[in-house]
């Protein structure tokens, strides 16, 4: 895999982020706020072959990445990194629109005010101006203090929504398949991140295909997605691309690819004459 972190770029990039402001749609800038991060590495690499997924596997994920246009490819399994794939000049800290992937960060959130005895009430997932009055703070400040340090993200930029670094929604993606554990340190209480994707998919936004049980697909902005398997402690992180005619993602093939190459999965579900369930099975597996 090609290494195209180099601390230039971080700088580079969030300079872009923070100078070029968004416009309102009266067309006046919008200002840039910084949200501190970790600005930590990013999880330990490791070979796939060690994380138990047929490195053949995570290259023809990439090809139909890049059929797609895609900008990025990471997987990450058990708390490290096997894969990384950039096209287009992009880097891990390349800023993009989080868009869909906000309510993720927000639902995290929700769960961190109950542990600070702070709770926002009702069972949706609370917007900015919830989330800053139940924490006594900005928003910002508290997705600096509550998630973004403690993840070791690199600094983001609300304006209003928020724009980070690609890279770091893999650590999401982490934090929500390992229980809100992310590298050892607990961050929102057990069963809290199984809530949040449990909420999501009820939403819509989550539902996977058939043949992808236990996986759940949450889209970002554009093609972008992160699929997120915690039975299988696995995260798929795939920004830019396009879509189908139909406006649904066709990247759900990448997914599938990987899927496939797990040589640790779980046996599928057998029905009463012993058969496996077709709806457990990866297709062409």
């Amino acid at each position: 895999m090609t290494d195209v972190r180099k601390p230039s770029c971080l700088i580079l990039a969030f300079v872009v982020a923070l100078t070029t402001a968004a416009c309102s749609p009266r067309g006046e800038p919008v200002a840039q706020v910084p949200v501190a991060g970790g600005n930590a590495p990013p999880m330990p690499p490791l070979p796939a072959a060690e994380a138990h997924v047929e490195a053949a596997a995570l290259e023809a994920a990439a090809i139909e990445a890049q059929r797609q246009g895609a900008d990025a490819l990471l997987v990450a399994r058990n708390g490290h990194l096997i894969f990384e794939r950039y096209w287009h000049g992009s880097a891990f800290t390349t800023p993009v629109e989080a868009d869909g992937w906000q309510r993720l960060a927000d639902d995290l959130l929700a769960g961190a005010l109950i542990e600070d005895r702070k709770p926002v009430h009702g069972d949706a997932t609370p917007d900015q101006a919830a989330i800053a009055r139940a924490a006594g703070m900005t928003y910002g400040a508290y997705l600096s203090k509550r998630l973004w340090r403690p993840l070791g993200a690199h600094d983001a930029a609300l304006g209003p929504g928020l724009r980070a670094a690609q890279g770091d929604w893999i650590r999401i993606g982490e934090l929500l398949a390992n229980d809100g554990v992310y590298q050892g340190e607990e961050i929102v209480r057990p069963g809290w991140a199984a809530r949040v994707l449990a909420r999501q998919s009820a939403a819509g936004e989550g539902a996977p295909p058939a043949a992808m049980m236990g996986v759940y697909r949450l889209p970002g902005a554009g093609a972008s997605i992160l699929w997120v398997a915690p039975s299988l402690r696995l995260i798929i992180l795939r920004t830019g691309g396009t879509s189908d005619a139909a406006g649904d993602p066709v990247g759900d093939r990448i997914a599938q690819f990987v899927l496939r190459g797990v040589m640790d999965r779980p046996r599928p579900a057998a029905d009463e004459n012993g058969a496996p369930d077709p709806a457990t099975l990866v297709p062409a597996h």
